[in-house]
């Protein structure tokens, strides 16, 4: 029997709907945070652990992925394997980038594709398949784009003085030449003081235990002014190790793992709205 203290567990919308967010615009948001920034700049002066720091996800947060996915998918429908799958490559014809969602569950059914039938099982597990070999590598993270907004605000907090740290799910072997390669190309604050990037030393770590393990570099290095984070467990996590600190919920797309109810947050949907 469960106890009756256990939080509440929910995710996607549930989750969204039951969570306490300030009423505050986007806008308004990203200027907090950037305001606190620099108030913590100016207080803490030469001191190591009063810096102000931010905690920046990448997919889904900093980076438009479904394009990755999108190009995966594309290549499916070039393969003999897919030929089997007459309805399942039919729907995918027409499949347009932006119905691309967090899983291929997900993108099966923006197109239709529910599944419970033999040909859309059989499609979407071998399609995963295929999609997995090649999602988390190296060789598909030039797809990925910066949602608009994103590289200039990263840049804006770094130049007001805080600490940048690239808190990603990514895993150093087989992501971590891509993601530099990213950074650099879209403008990022990268290669200069105080610009961090922590990767998974493993691909089978946990995305959440990589970011609860964090903690401890986090204080080594600064003072956490906010993080943005689309995957509710992980901002939920960040928000209890760090009461203090201002967590935002980034409104993209994210897993279907539950969370519990968060209270005290900000939400976003994205960083187009930042003003001059």
């Amino acid at each position: 029997m469960k106890s009756s203290n256990a939080p509440r567990l929910l995710a996607r919308e549930e989750w969204i709907a039951a969570c306490h967010f300030h009423d505050i615009t986007e806008a308004e948001v990203l200027h907090a945070v950037a305001d606190r920034v620099r108030e913590l700049k100016a207080k803490a002066g030469s001191v190591q652990s009063g810096h102000p720091l931010v905690l920046l996800d990448l997919d889904s947060t900093l980076y438009e992925v479904g394009p990755r996915s999108f190009e995966i998918i594309r290549e499916w429908m070039d393969t003999e394997e897919s030929l089997g799958h007459s309805r399942v490559r039919h729907a995918l014809e027409s499949l347009r980038e932006e119905q691309v969602g967090y899983s291929m569950k997900d993108t099966f059914e923006s197109i239709g594709l529910k599944a419970g039938t033999p040909e859309v099982d059989h499609a979407l597990k071998v399609l995963k398949e295929f999609w997995a070999a090649r999602f988390f590598s190296n060789q598909y993270l030039p797809y990925d784009r910066p949602y608009p907004g994103a590289a200039e605000f990263a840049r804006r907090l770094h130049e007001a003085g805080a600490e940048i740290v690239y808190l990603t799910g990514r895993d150093a072997p087989r992501m971590g030449e891509g993601t530099v390669d990213n950074l650099v190309r879209d403008g990022f604050p990268w290669d200069k003081k105080g610009t961090h990037l922590l990767l998974k030393s493993d691909f089978n770590i946990p995305d959440l235990d990589h970011k609860k393990n964090a903690a401890d570099y986090i204080r080594q290095h600064g003072t956490l002014v906010a993080s943005f984070e689309n995957e509710p467990p992980n901002l939920i996590a960040l928000s209890e190790l760090f009461p203090e600190a201002m967590h935002v919920f980034l409104d993209t797309v994210c897993s279907d793992h539950p969370a519990p109810v968060g209270k005290n947050l900000y939400r976003i949907n994205g960083f187009h709205k930042l003003a001059p």
